[in-house]
């Protein structure tokens, strides 16, 4: 891991496959890229690998703007109050309260890959999954 301090010194290099996975909490093959706890102040980075079937079901963020790009494949966004077909290249952009999230069609082939950006950093999402950004804060190490 990148040190923090230095990250909001000078910037930092990181990859969408890297990061804390919370599949261990979730099942999902998802990753925090870019987090508070390791360096942002204003932006969160996630992405997510879809295989048929996977969904990470529509939620919304009180304070936080996201866009979601889809990186690679085909798969769903839900915006608002609908699936929508996308493809790579394509991008969702939800307001904070306005509910938002990813599928890939049980009957559909291939992975389907999302990357998320939030500003700010989506302190709600990070709480639900049990990654505490504070206890970072505070010096505590990783599990």
């Amino acid at each position: 891991m990148q040190d923090k301090e230095q990250v909001r010194k000078t910037g930092g290099i990181f990859n969408i496959h890297e990061g804390y996975n919370w599949a261990k909490s979730t099942g999902l093959d998802v990753h925090l890229v870019l987090t508070p706890r390791l360096g942002s102040h204003n932006v969160g980075i996630t992405s997510g690998v879809h295989l048929p079937g996977m969904e990470f079901e529509p939620h919304v963020h009180p304070l936080s703007e996201e866009l979601v790009f889809c990186f690679e494949g085909e798969g769903e966004f839900y915006l608002y109050d609908r699936w929508i077909p996308v493809k790579a290249g394509d991008v969702l952009y939800a307001p904070p309260g306005v509910y938002h999230g990813t599928r890939k069609p049980k009957d559909s082939e291939g992975r389907f890959v999302t990357i998320g950006v939030a500003t700010p950093p989506q302190l709600d999402l990070y709480n639900r999954i049990g990654y505490d950004v504070l206890a970072e804060e505070q010096g505590k190490a990783e599990e």
